[in-house]
């Protein structure tokens, strides 16, 4: 597996925090019907998943989560303080979560129930409205960031920012992704990767913000949704078109069929990394994107003008990371360190490179015609 380039600076990572409850059911799911499962509980949400899974790779992570100080949130706290006695020199990491800083004040942290049924994953997520206060909070972490502790972070993630919604006043639709992003373009990469709240705002509500953007990355159903006009959604060649007439790097994740890439204008090629596992292994997807993103993530900090074979590499080492992810339940239920991930590359008999392929994007089209199949 590829060595995990060398710059060391902090990784900044957004997005939600939560506690999950997965439920296990073998049995064909049917309303109306009593169903015996078995239950695990997890943490998850996207900005937990990238800090605990970066943390176990020995990477330093600043998260900034809208947990609250509560037992749910004291849990959370909990558990990364305990992932992060595996980097090195923590010191730092343990003043920047200080609970008078580190919890989101008027905030409950969330709940989220998952229903995995024949290698289908559900989720249930409570409504949840953060006002203004997780605006608020996001400052002043930024502020700690760059004043108190003197940090220029390696990369940035943005990941599933309920605030972002469009609820109303004292709501402003996009306002914490376009502020996160607007504080550190031009400082550090800056990886996106959209939830329902922030994808239902539109393509052209955050046209600006990918183009300032670094990495764009989502599943193909989120791409679909996002992109939609007048409830048409888009095909697979419309989407990387849309990208690729714009010179954005975008990552096209789909399931068990495993992702594409897209850099700059294209004529370099796709990149097509297939699903290192065979379907029999995958447990749970849970949290798969997630992985992949902080894998990413991982392989690009401090790059902020990464080339077309430094992106080709990274989202092999992001396969590894996803596919880990599917031999366990929930959203960062189990986090590989590297020597892990090493004996589990092993065991399913690979070299990183080998699923991932790059293919020109004037001789995809068949290929892309199959798997918009897929998704209809």
């Amino acid at each position: 597996m590829q060595a995990v380039q060398e710059n060391r600076a902090p990784v900044i990572a957004v997005g939600s925090g939560a506690f999950e409850n997965i439920l296990l059911c073998d049995g064909l799911l049917q309303l109306g019907r009593k169903h015996i499962v078995e239950q695990e509980e997890s943490l998850g949400g996207s900005g937990l998943n990238y800090t605990l899974r970066l943390l176990a790779a020995g990477r330093e992570v600043l998260p900034i989560l809208p947990v609250g100080n509560d037992p749910l949130g004291q849990l959370i706290r909990e558990s990364i303080l305990a992932a992060a006695e595996k980097v090195p020199g923590p010191k730092r990491l343990k003043k920047f979560l200080a609970p008078r800083q580190f919890f989101v004040p008027n905030v409950r942290t969330p709940r989220s129930t998952i229903l995995v049924n024949q290698l289908q994953t559900t989720v249930f997520s409570e409504k949840f409205v953060e006002g203004k206060s997780f605006r608020r909070h996001l400052e002043k972490r930024f502020q700690d960031i760059e004043e108190r502790l003197g940090i220029t972070p390696g990369a940035v993630m943005i990941g599933h920012i309920y605030s972002d919604k469009s609820n109303g006043h004292p709501h402003v639709p996009g306002e914490c992704t376009r502020y996160i992003i607007d504080r550190w373009q031009g400082k550090a990469p800056i990886f996106l990767n959209l939830g329902h709240s922030q994808i239902e705002l539109g393509i052209e509500f955050w046209e600006d913000a990918f183009q300032q953007a670094t990495v764009i990355q989502m599943n193909i159903w989120e791409y679909k949704n996002l992109m939609k006009k007048e409830e048409r959604l888009p095909s697979l060649r419309e989407i990387i078109d849309w990208f690729t007439d714009r010179k954005i790097n975008g990552v096209i994740s789909m399931g068990r069929f495993g992702a594409l890439g897209t850099y700059g204008d294209g004529k370099d090629g796709l990149i097509y990394g297939q699903s290192l596992l065979p379907p029999e292994r995958v447990m749970d997807t849970t949290g798969a994107g997630d992985a992949f993103a902080a894998g990413l993530a991982a392989a690009l900090t401090g790059k902020k003008g990464f080339t077309f074979p430094d992106f080709h590499n990274a989202m092999a080492e992001a396969g590894i990371w996803a596919s880990f992810a599917c031999t366990t339940y929930g959203g960062s239920g189990s986090c590989p360190d590297g020597p892990a991930l090493e004996t589990f590359l092993r065991k399913i008999g690979g070299d990183y490179l080998t699923p991932v392929r790059i293919i020109k994007k004037e001789s995809a089209g068949p290929m892309l015609d199959m798997m918009d199949l897929l998704y209809r």
